[in-house]
């Protein structure tokens, strides 16, 4: 796993081995930041382990959500994300040439396996986004030059900002950072910039191959105005959110695959835990090019042969890729509170783990799972016991879905704990790195209006290994919350490739 972007290096990563002792050159690394006023500091893989096991914080404060915006399929911002839900709507749909940018079925075949083609059509797709380049402190003719992964970032921004009550308050802002999860992936617009340069390498090759002078490559359509900076889409997103609002100097891209919006939320209230900002927007960015997803996914056969994508169901056969972005604005409980802030939910645990070897690259692994619940409920000092509900990350594979449940009897059951459960994927499909910020923002919801949305298209549904995790713990209808507790508390989890797990707890 490798984290890329720029910042400071994060404050409360103390232990043995920082930056410039000699045990650092030992150590695998994971995450490079770019200091504007240094040079590039390399942090080594038990940086990340310290954000659960080494932090010397006297004590970890809980964390405030003061601000949320969203951008998901059939969804501008999160009030109508909720509407969705509780209107059980399925927000996926056939991929068309709008979105993909030219004729998909000229690479469509329902037959798994072929090569240089995709067997699937249905995601879910941000359609009639309007924007408009003037809102922001950049040049309005260099913003409408940038792809969506950059708009979309610039849109979510403001509307979190907005949403927390802090637009237009300089001070807050100079002292907020942001941390944003990206996929480090080919966008519709950075495959426009390289297509010539392996068109003018490849194209003579064949000729030469196929002895043929007058072979010719197609051309891909290319925006004519698109600037150079849409190939930085490791980074950039982020630092010009910074830009954009006038920002702190704390701002980088991190690549932590399906969990990256967790981790980017982990990372950011380690900045607000040790007071190295006052407040941070985190999040993440699902917006890479369609086509090249397509063909990643059906490469690695995660699309369903059969045609269902049903998360939790036993029919389901695969998941449903979609593209997205969403955003909270953050800060320390304690200020939050003393400023009369409006907080949606409290962040009280974040557990991280990885699976480590012993399985496949892309296959689920219980003990790594269980080891990220494990760390969010001691960060927590919570009993397990006290989750109503959990939103899973359950993306439709069987073995995913089943291994999940079956994670979750493993942990729970041994605190006599058997939460309700269920997934918003069914609803607009795998956001991929952003499909944390889909669960976020519908538990957000779900807490503050008091009732759990039914998982959809679950018609036979799956259970956990010894059952205890079954059909009457998968929320199928509207559910009210449970009445019994003065407080409301609910977890989620994000599991990406790789084995970087993730499980956050909120209580409100």
């Amino acid at each position: 796993m490798i984290l890329v972007g720029w910042a400071s290096c994060p404050p409360s990563l103390k232990h043995e081995g920082q930056a410039g002792c000699p045990s650092h050159k030992n150590n695998k690394i994971i995450l490079q930041i770019h200091n504007a006023k240094s040079s590039s500091i390399l942090l080594p893989a038990s940086c990340l382990l310290s954000l659960n096991t080494q932090t010397r914080i006297e004590t970890v404060e809980k964390i405030a959500i003061i601000g949320l915006s969203c951008l998901f399929p059939d969804a501008n911002n999160p009030e109508q994300f909720w509407q969705n839900l509780t209107e059980q709507k399925d927000s996926t749909s056939s991929i068309t040439v709008e979105q993909m940018g030219l004729d998909p079925t000229i690479f469509y075949d329902p037959v798994k396996g072929k090569p240089e083609k995709f067997y699937f059509l249905k995601g879910g797709f941000v359609r009639n986004f309007k924007f408009d380049a003037s809102e922001y402190n950049l040049p309005s003719e260099f913003v409408e030059s940038l792809d969506n992964t950059f708009k979309w970032s610039l849109y979510a921004a403001k509307q979190a900002i907005q949403n927390s009550g802090y637009w237009g308050n300089k001070e807050v802002l100079s002292k907020c950072g942001v941390i944003l999860g990206t996929l480090s992936l080919p966008t519709k617009v950075s495959n426009q910039l390289i297509a010539p340069i392996y068109r003018q390498t490849i194209e003579p090759a064949v000729a030469e191959l196929l002895q043929n002078q007058d072979f010719h490559l197609a051309a891909i359509p290319t925006t004519t105005k698109a600037a150079t900076q849409n190939a930085m889409i490791s980074g950039l997103p982020a630092a010009l959110v910074a830009k954009a609002f006038s920002l702190s100097g704390t701002h980088f891209c991190i690549d932590a695959a399906c969990s990256s919006a967790f981790y980017s939320i982990k990372l950011a209230s380690h900045y607000l835990q040790s007071h190295k900002a006052d407040v941070m927007l985190a999040g993440a960015i699902s917006c890479s090019d369609p086509l090249f997803i397509r063909m990643l996914f059906s490469g690695i056969q995660g699309y369903p042969e059969n045609g269902i994508s049903a998360p939790l169901d036993k029919a389901s056969r695969g998941l449903v890729t979609s593209e997205g972005i969403g955003m909270v604005m953050l800060k320390r409980y304690s200020d939050a509170v003393r400023d009369g802030d409006k907080i949606l939910a409290t962040v009280c645990g974040n557990g991280l783990s990885n699976d480590g070897k012993g399985k496949h690259l892309l296959s689920p692994n219980t003990k790594g799972q269980v080891l990220a619940f494990e760390r969010a409920y001691q960060e927590a000092g919570l009993n397990p016991k006290a989750i109503d509900y959990m939103e899973c990350h359950a993306t439709g594979t069987l073995l995913g879905d089943t291994t999940e449940l079956t994670s979750i009897e493993s942990f729970f059951g041994q605190h006599q704990a058997k939460p309700l459960v269920g997934s918003a994927k069914a609803n607009v499909g795998h956001l991929l790195v952003a499909a944390g910020m889909v669960s976020l923002t519908k538990t957000i919801y779900s807490l503050n209006h008091g009732v759990i949305p039914p998982t959809i298209n679950v018609n036979d549904p799956i259970k956990s290994e010894n059952n205890v995790i079954s059909s009457d713990n998968i929320v199928r209808n509207p559910t009210p919350w449970p009445q019994n507790k003065p407080t409301k508390h609910v977890a989620l989890s994000a599991f990406g490739f790789g084995g970087t797990n993730s499980h956050l707890i909120l209580e409100k």
